[in-house]
């Protein structure tokens, strides 16, 4: 029977061997059902918590929520009527009104630029050449009056900054057309919803004027403080080009000739009291940077808000 021992001692070894295994696995799976479990019960604990809560808010937030409402309502009716204190206002007058208001403030503002000096193009009309002799049509005339008092005061703080001349000035037409046609070609992807534009055209309007002036830097940097800080009307400088009228600067060899030249003695004793000196004596230092005069060339828009 000898035979026999071999058999039994490998049958109890893959046996062994088997039994382990299957405890093995069994252990296995037990843990990954209690893992399995775990994670279904916290899931349907959630479920059943998001089933018996309440969605709405309560009725503490809501008042809340309300009292934040009505803060920024009021924060924004302040903020409207602080900025429709920076507009001029609308004028309802009838065309011919208008062309009467135009050629008073065509006269005003040229006996302005005359009074302070300043020379203006010729046959000036304030950019409004086609309402001289002819008159607007009656729903578009407030709205020119409007924007002729804008353009005026414009004029104004030019001219009263002391600048040499205003070489050039045209208002720009058909701006808001303009617009709509090349937006959707440059960026269609950004557009708002139509209702949208709708309503911000009839928030707010701008008109848009070009100008060339010809100024010492001292009047050019006055001109650009006064139109961005005007309290009367709310103006956007868009772009500003400012070039100097002198392209070189003075030569090395006159700046030397300037330094050599010696200074005069002073006036003997004898010397008459009302004798007149000279403008500039020779040797005084000449300043190469700023006393040279510039040309700006300027887009300013004229902003209405319609709250």
């Amino acid at each position: 029977m000898n035979w026999r021992r071999p058999f039994w001692t490998a049958f109890a070894a893959i046996g062994g061997s088997a039994l382990l295994l299957a405890l093995i696995l069994l252990w296995w799976t037990r843990s990954n059902f209690a893992d399995a479990d775990t994670a279904f019960r916290s899931a349907a604990s959630e479920q059943r918590q998001l089933e018996s809560g309440n969605p709405y808010p309560s009725e503490a937030n809501v008042r809340k929520m309300r009292g934040h409402l009505a803060e920024y309502r009021a924060s924004l009716d302040k903020l409207k009527a602080e900025l429709g204190t920076h507009v001029l206002a609308t004028p309802q007058i009838a065309p011919n009104e208008f062309q009467t208001r135009l050629l008073d403030a065509i006269t005003a503002t040229a006996n302005n630029a005359r009074e302070h000096r300043v020379k203006l193009p010729e046959n000036f009309k304030l950019g409004f050449d086609e309402f001289v002799s002819s008159l607007p049509k009656t729903e578009e005339a407030p709205k020119l009056g409007q924007e002729l008092a804008q353009i005026q005061l414009l004029l104004n703080l030019v001219i009263e900054a002391r600048v040499d001349a205003v070489t050039m000035f045209r208002r720009v037409k058909n701006e808001p057309a303009q617009a709509q046609t090349i937006a959707p070609q440059l960026a269609p992807q950004r557009l708002p919803p139509t209702g949208e534009t709708a309503e911000q055209k009839k928030q707010l309007a701008t008109r848009a004027v070009e100008f060339t002036i010809s100024a010492p830097a001292s009047a050019l940097r006055k001109v650009i403080n006064q139109i961005s800080s005007s309290g009367d009307q709310f103006y956007i400088i868009r772009t500003v080009h400012v070039k100097s009228q002198k392209d070189k600067g003075p030569t090395r060899e006159t700046a030397s000739a300037a330094a050599a030249t010696p200074t005069p003695p002073a006036n003997p004793a004898g010397a008459t009291a009302n004798a007149t000196p000279a403008s500039t004596p020779p040797g005084a230092i000449q300043f190469v940077v700023g006393n040279e005069h510039v040309d700006l060339s300027a887009r300013v828009e004229l902003v209405d808000f319609n709250f």
